[in-house]
């Protein structure tokens, strides 16, 4: 697999992926695709909100993403890399191409000479928390919450 940094040129691509991730999270509703091609237009021109990665296969369909989201940390002062969305197609899983994409954002994150990566999985994503396992789980003591609107 390549791994890219996408640009505006590869939104139709990630749409694609996009909608297909969300079709799989059972407890969303997929968001309408003028929202998403809104949304990620926003993160692919403001390198301050992030960095999508794509990966495509030799031939150069699109297998998966990542996107890594610069959150801010008031504490810090500065912005940390979370990853909150690494997808692959379900057909190219368990062929090492997510593990690809995440060691692909660490490595994007040493030359970026940030400190750590966060990422952030749900307790019942076992694929993700097996990707993330030889990485130690993080021990600042935070706990996250949602608050429906």
């Amino acid at each position: 697999m390549n791994v890219a940094t996408a640009k505006v040129a590869d939104l139709d691509a990630l749409l694609e992926l996009i909608l297909e991730y969300q079709e799989e999270g059972e407890e969303y509703e997929v968001c309408p695709e003028e929202t998403i091609t809104d949304y990620l237009n926003d993160i692919l021109q403001d390198k301050s909100l992030g960095t999508v990665f794509i990966g495509r296969s030799s031939s150069g369909s699109p297998i998966g993403f990542c996107i890594v989201y610069l959150m801010p940390s008031t504490f810090e002062g500065t912005r940390n890399p979370t990853i909150l969305d690494l997808f692959v197609r379900q057909n190219m899983r368990e062929k090492g191409f997510g593990r690809q994409l995440f060691d692909h954002c660490i490595r994007w994150a040493k030359e970026q000479k940030f400190p750590r990566i966060l990422c952030t999985v749900q307790n019942m994503n076992m694929a993700a928390q097996y990707l993330f396992e030889p990485y130690e789980p993080d021990s600042s003591g935070w706990i996250q919450y949602s608050v429906d609107l």
